[in-house]
């Protein structure tokens, strides 16, 4: 994702805007595939102070996930606003400084992009608010079937707990 700022560098304090979107490969992260379901859609406004960009902006996505109590897929949108400075120095000095780099007259807006969706993109999430989740014997997935095994199972080792959870109840 590239962003053109020949005009504003000639132009220090002129406020731009532009629109992008672009498709995002799968990403990984710790061992999870962030599947990104929808284009990444960058809003922005930026502007050229004379020694460098400070882009605002959002942006959007939806990303493919797994309830964590049914394990159904299902698909999250998610956005985030940013601020981000743009800088005409070294990486080096970027990483010290916690900004970007650029050369030219040309923003390349994809590490920025893939920070942004790795650090904000959700992890976790349920299908639906009232997910009922699965059966703890029999596994079968209780928004969609009705299951008949019984709550109390003595071969569980929590059991003893349920006992507990009632003594306290009764208080």
């Amino acid at each position: 994702m590239e962003l053109n700022v020949a005009t504003e560098l000639k132009l220090a304090g002129r406020v731009s805007h532009a629109s992008l979107a672009e498709e995002f490969p799968v990403t990984e992260l710790n061992g999870r595939s962030i599947v990104l379901t929808e284009p990444v859609r960058v809003d922005l406004d930026y502007s050229f102070d004379g020694e460098g960009f400070t882009l605002k902006g959002r942006l959007s996505s939806a990303v493919r996930m797994n309830c964590t109590k049914c394990n159904e897929e299902f698909i999250e949108p998610f956005s985030v606003d940013f601020s981000e400075r743009f800088l005409r120095i070294s990486e080096q000095e970027a990483e010290e400084l916690e900004c970007y780099t650029y050369t030219g007259e040309t923003l390349v807006l994809d590490k920025m992009v893939f920070d942004l969706i790795l650090l904000n993109a959700p992890m976790y999430g349920l299908c639906r608010p009232g997910c009922k989740g699965l059966c703890p014997v029999c596994g079968a997935n209780l928004n969609n079937t009705q299951c008949s095994c019984s709550e109390a199972d003595e071969s569980n080792p929590f059991a003893a707990l349920l006992g507990l959870k009632e003594l306290l109840n009764d208080d």
